[in-house]
């Protein structure tokens, strides 16, 4: 029997312990709260809003209820103490779980080193580190890590740095690193800020009109009387230009942002005509043009950042082509023989017969 009471006694003393310590309040997640954002509103640590609710960063859903842990004064002054000390691991990483972006994390398992993580998310252990501010390889139970940067992410060019060697660092192409920065040489500046993946981000202020007055545009002239009169060329330019300006993105494929490849899908399907939806694929469509021989609405090919066709554009004539640019971020006419464009030229291909209004897709 008094095993009995002595057990319920140390059960009720620690209920007491873990109420004095956590005086637990309820919030419901607001659009645009993030774990820094409501900790600072409560006065408490990140960190510990992930930890007792076992959150992902990258998945607050506004609606979704959750626990506000609230320190004792005792304890917050031990915490407070412990946080003023030094900068450690766990602290880089409470600020590094600031984030607003997209950015997959990990949380620290018992057994889990910097040598497994990095073969369970394929991730160099290097960047592993730099990504997290680590200083050394020692992890801690509970502490968050990211292991994937989603959205632009910068570099900031130290001395010594080469485009290879920052290349071969985030296991990036080299040739696909100048392209998206809009490099034409190799050389770089201490401090200087490069991009390791092409920019999402888009900024409606740059398009010169509406998306509906584009589509309305569009649909006139897909309605009017002088189109049917109008060669398939013709055509062909015409819808090419309606799209000028419009902002690039990579993946995209809206008049919200495109890319090359989507760019050249989307003029042609104003003519009936189905691409394949990659630059890769389109250089498989239609016949072989000899450079000396292009003719309007030709596809143009270029290697940039990989070994196979990475990029497409349409011939206007007169040594121009109008594409979907990762370099001047839109839509826009540029020359074939500008030194870029000239040394990375593979091939073109021809989609309408010459004086003719027949299709070659074969």
């Amino acid at each position: 029997m008094k095993r009995i009471y002595c057990f319920f006694a140390i059960f009720t003393l620690i209920i007491f312990i873990s109420g004095a310590t956590y005086a637990d309040t309820h919030y419901t997640i607001k659009k645009g709260d993030n774990p820094s954002k409501i900790a600072k509103r409560f006065n408490v640590s990140p960190q510990e809003i992930i930890r007792i609710n076992n959150l992902r960063p990258d998945n607050l859903k506004p609606g979704k209820k959750i626990v506000i842990p609230t320190l004792n004064k005792k304890q917050e002054t031990k915490t407070a103490k412990k946080h003023s000390k030094s900068l450690t691991t766990d602290a880089t990483s409470i600020k590094t779980t600031d984030i607003t972006d997209k950015s997959i994390y990990h949380k620290v398992k018992k057994g889990d080193t910097l040598s497994s993580i990095s073969k369970k998310y394929s991730i160099p252990v290097n960047e592993l580190k730099e990504i997290n501010n680590l200083g050394s390889t020692k992890l801690r139970l509970g502490q968050q890590l990211i292991v994937k940067q989603i959205g632009p992410k910068t570099y900031t060019v130290r001395k010594g740095d080469t485009i290879y060697k920052i290349a071969r660092k985030f296991n990036i192409d080299a040739e696909e690193l100048k392209d998206i920065n809009g490099l034409e040489t190799d050389s770089l500046k201490p401090g200087e800020k490069i991009h390791l993946e092409p920019e999402g981000e888009l900024d409606e202020l740059n398009v010169p009109f509406s998306n509906a007055r584009i589509d309305e545009e569009i649909e006139k002239i897909t309605e009017s009387k002088e189109l049917s009169e109008m060669g398939l060329k013709d055509r062909v330019i015409l819808f090419a230009k309606k799209l000028l300006n419009i902002p690039y993105r990579f993946g995209g494929s809206s008049l919200m942002g495109i890319d090359c490849s989507a760019y050249v899908q989307k003029v042609y399907g104003f003519l009936g005509i189905d691409l394949p939806r990659s630059a890769r694929e389109q250089f498989h469509v239609g016949e072989a043009i000899d450079k000396n021989d292009l003719s309007i609405g030709d596809l143009v090919f270029f290697r940039t950042y990989a070994s196979f066709p990475s990029h497409v554009g349409i011939y206007l004539g007169n040594d121009l082509f109008i594409h979907a640019s990762s370099k001047s971020r839109r839509v826009t006419i540029d020359s074939l023989s500008s030194p870029y464009y000239l040394k990375r030229f593979i091939g073109a291909k021809r989609l309408i017969a010459e004086e003719t209004k027949d299709i070659v897709l074969d």
